[in-house]
């Protein structure tokens, strides 16, 4: 692997960003241990790498613009979040719905979260279980 390819896309400062929107997304990620938190950026960080440099800006942007709203009270910033999902601006709802994402997919993605929420999905036999409501250590 090159130096590039292991460079983080994300600096230290847009990591604590994304850490504390992520507390907003996912809020039991607030009281993660640290090294759920780490692979959680660091799985944003492995999907953002391989974007054009220009998709990459416009995410650390979009960081950079929410990064004030970590300063406002919590009921205030869940409010202005739940306001910018549905934005009348497309590319402002583009980008929450984006980040949300990636903070879904970094924290959820973790087999210790998955093991934890019981979300252990058989790639075989998924779809037959969850038309019977089985739940996968079922028998």
């Amino acid at each position: 692997m090159d130096a590039r390819q292991r460079q983080p896309v994300l600096r230290a400062w847009q990591r604590r960003i994304l850490v504390r929107l992520a507390a907003l997304v996912v809020p039991e990620s607030a009281a993660a241990p640290a090294p759920a938190i780490d692979a959680m950026v660091g799985a944003v960080d492995d999907q953002l790498r391989p974007r054009p440099r220009l998709q990459q800006f416009a995410f650390k942007l979009l960081l950079l613009g929410l990064g004030w709203m970590t300063l406002l009270p919590a009921a205030w910033q869940v409010r202005l979040l739940h306001l910018l999902e549905g934005f009348p601006v497309r590319l402002v709802r583009i980008g929450i719905w984006g980040l949300k994402t990636l903070i879904y997919l970094g924290y959820y993605g973790q087999e210790d979260v998955q093991r934890r929420i019981r979300y252990l999905p058989s790639k075989r036999e998924g779809n037959v279980r969850l038309h019977e409501r089985r739940l996968p250590g079922d028998a």
